[in-house]
This record gives C-alpha cells, sequence and structure tokens, in this order.
C-alpha cells in the first residue's frame, strides 16, 4: 500500500491541471514561486531549480497552492507578475507572500 505522500504525488502525475503545470511552467524555477508564495515554497529544494524537476517531490502545502491557483486560472498572471518583478529588481518575497499573495 503506498504512503499518503506518494498516493498525493501520484494522483498529481494522473491530474491533467499537474500535467499542465508541468508543461506550462517546467522550467520556471523555484525563486519565483517563493516570490509568489513565500520562502516556505518548496523548502527541501534549491531557489535555482526548474519546478519540472520538483513537481512530483513537492510537499503537499506547496503542491496545493499550485494547484489551486491553475484550477482558478491566476498561476500564469501570478508567474508573469513575478519574473517582471524579478526582471526589475523588486523581489518582495523578503516581506511576506510576493506580488500577488496566496
Amino acid at each position: 500500500m503506498m504512503d499518503k505522500k506518494a498516493l498525493t504525488h501520484a494522483c498529481l502525475r494522473q491530474d491533467f491541471k499537474g500535467h499542465q503545470i508541468e508543461q506550462k511552467h517546467g522550467e520556471v524555477p523555484i525563486r519565483i514561486f517563493r516570490m509568489i508564495y513565500g520562502s516556505g515554497f518548496a523548502p527541501a529544494f534549491s531557489a535555482s531549480h526548474g519546478l519540472r524537476h520538483t513537481l512530483a517531490l513537492l510537499d503537499r502545502r506547496s503542491l496545493d497552492k499550485l494547484l489551486q491557483d491553475e484550477r482558478s486560472g491566476v498561476l500564469d498572471g501570478k508567474i508573469e507578475t513575478a519574473l517582471a518583478h524579478e526582471a526589475a529588481g523588486t523581489n518582495t518575497a523578503a516581506d511576506g507572500p510576493g506580488p500577488q499573495g496566496n
């Protein structure tokens, strides 16, 4: 029998939204998601890792945030805003959740 964490990740791999997130945003580095969701996003991974390499191993809290934002249609906009802030040199992660909050 699979443990709860393995079952969650197995479900993600079968979930269309999880696959869609990986296809659309797989190359986005974890540091961008930390700008959006705060420093606790994917705490086990380096900020330079791409989402594609970490998605199947994300902690439940980080994964839930991604799936919720994808389902509600706001993930693309949050990523675009965070990328623009990074390009402008305005990282707000130290002040809490990123440019568009949780």
